[in-house]
């Protein structure tokens, strides 16, 4: 029982990193201060995508937000943050399932860039009542699995940990027919999936 478990856990670890790798964008993100009150965003992803570009202030209000009208490959675009208040800033870029994050604050000093930081969405997949899941927790944040049925609200949790490479299966051959919806979840992140038994 014990090996096959252990086998079962290997196999879904290596078709989740396999679709990762392959399946992945890598957009890079660019933030150049051209003056004290301005810099330019350059965006490059290798295959044309949707770009959702978005500014959030320290307490989470959205200052900023733009969705490309079609796909594109490049995108640059000189941003004025004079009428920004100083203070903490995030400057968000989604490209499909990877989002990259820059910190950056606004000052009298002028613009302070910080580091990009790149995240991808979890790997859900479901069939044969298999469910697995594999997530690449960068910051080591506490994660936890939900699933809620939409007549019965929500009808199993899980802790799945801090460690950085998290990958998982669930039989949910015992579940009733129905809509689920499965809910990964951390501090800063929340991501779902829809299952139909």
């Amino acid at each position: 029982m014990v090996m096959k478990t252990i086998k079962l856990a290997m196999t879904i670890l290596a078709v989740a990193i396999a679709a990762m790798t392959t399946a992945v964008e890598k957009p890079k993100l660019n933030v150049i201060p051209l003056n004290a009150e301005k810099a330019f965003v350059a965006i490059t992803n290798e295959n044309p995508a949707y770009f959702e570009v978005s500014i959030e202030a320290a307490n989470g209000n959205v200052v900023y937000y733009k969705q490309t009208d079609k796909p594109i490959t490049d995108y640059g675009q000189v941003y004025d943050f004079k009428d920004l208040p100083a203070g903490q800033y995030v400057l968000n870029l989604k490209v499909n399932d990877t989002k990259v994050y820059n910190n950056f604050e606004v000052s009298g000093r002028g613009i302070e860039v910080g580091e990009s930081k790149v995240r991808f969405a979890p790997y859900f997949d479901f069939s044969g009542n298999q469910l697995k899941v594999s997530y690449l927790n960068f910051d080591h944040e506490n994660v936890k699995l939900y699933f809620y049925n939409d007549s019965k609200g929500l009808v199993y949790e899980t802790k799945l940990g801090d460690d950085f490479n998290i990958t998982k299966g669930y039989d949910l051959s015992k579940l009733e027919s129905g809509s689920y919806k499965i809910v990964l979840s951390s501090i800063n992140n929340e991501y779902t999936y829809n299952v139909e038994k």
